[in-house]
């Protein structure tokens, strides 16, 4: 074994090392430190400092099966930097070209970008940053909501970490909503938009990794169940949120079954009728179109330890939740999808 790779550089690379997604190569040009990968159980560099990175390269990564690649703890500052770089190109050059494409790529760095928020919780820049270009999405969506439908059939095409990406679905389909009940100013679909897109920062307090397990600990499903409340208390003095959309992340499960199931997602096969369903607090129109959206985003895209339901099907488990108090909201819905299922 060469020098560079024996026991005692191995077991130092482990405490210097951490891992990436290799997604986040798909959006650099040149690698901005040594990127390395595992074979046989040792640490093997891949690919050089500097060096260009194309789709060949990628695709002979993913075929040696080099899923799993690593950067220099100190250094990986650098690709986080070299991915608000190209998002802030991406977002300046939004108005030129096709903007089906110019959205799909603008959300798939978002995406890449938001597991650097759950990655670094309180550096304040990062959170910032990514507020930022969320609200710039906003508004290059509100500019093309024509588009909407084909965007989000697009991104669900990406395939993402369910974590990351069910937040700008729940919020792509929430946006839809309120451009199609013609009751909102552009201002109020941007918080409201802002506030779906967030709500859920606070599952960053458990690994992500774990939530690919359909069997949480019972501690992790605490920590799950009482989300939204960590959502608030990391969001707070920190986002240019009102106490009131705040307030819509705090009670933003008031109509999901997740508290009383104590799992992953809510059950979509609920008792006959609705008497064993909790009531909930009473909340507004807005608290239940962005609940109804994350509901619907959830349940008709897969999880690793279930399938995609039907929409009709999860769109009648939204009638149970909501119909009785809410029968207006649950009819605009109801004439938003049977629009976006003409599109």
């Amino acid at each position: 074994m060469d020098k560079a790779f024996n026991a005692i550089a191995q077991n130092s690379l482990g405490y210097q090392l951490t891992p990436i997604s290799i997604r986040e190569l798909l959006y650099i040009d040149s690698a901005p430190e040594t990127i390395y990968g595992l074979e046989n159980g040792l640490y093997r560099p891949l690919i050089a400092a500097n060096k260009k990175i194309n789709k060949d390269i990628l695709k002979q990564l993913i075929s040696a099966g080099h899923v799993r690649l690593f950067v220099d703890r100190k250094k990986r500052h650098l690709l986080i930097d070299m991915i608000q770089e190209k998002l802030t190109k991406v977002t300046r050059s939004l108005s030129i070209g096709d903007p089906v494409e110019n959205g799909r790529s603008q959300m798939n760095l978002l995406t890449v970008h938001f597991e650097y928020v759950y990655g670094n919780i309180t550096d304040d820049d990062i959170l910032n940053k990514h507020f930022q270009f969320s609200k710039n999405l906003c508004s290059f969506l509100l500019a093309n909501s024509e588009k909407l439908e084909k965007l989000y059939l697009e991104y669900r095409k990406q395939k993402h970490h369910f974590i990351f990406s069910q937040p700008l679905l729940a919020s792509l389909l929430l946006l839809g909503v309120l451009k199609n009940t013609r009751v909102f100013s552009a201002k109020e679909m941007e918080l409201l938009f802002l506030t779906s897109y967030f709500k859920d920062i606070g599952m960053s307090s458990i690994p992500v990794e774990k939530y690919d397990d359909e069997n949480l600990s019972k501690e992790d499903k605490k920590r799950l169940v009482n989300h939204a409340e960590t959502s608030v208390e990391i969001l707070e003095g920190r986002v240019p949120l009102s106490p009131s959309h705040m307030e819509i992340i705090k009670n933003h499960h008031a109509f999901s079954l997740l508290n009383k199931e104590l799992n992953h997602d809510i059950e979509i096969d609920t008792p006959q009728g609705d008497d064993n369903i909790d009531r909930p607090v009473l909340v507004g129109s807005e608290t239940v179109l962005i609940c109804s959206m994350d509901i619907i985003a959830a349940m008709v895209t897969p999880r690793p330890w279930r399938e995609a339901e039907n929409l009709f099907k999860v769109l009648d488990l939204v009638r149970v939740l909501i119909s009785d108090d809410f029968s207006g909201e649950f009819k605009t819905i109801v004439s938003y999808f049977k629009n976006f299922k003409k599109k």
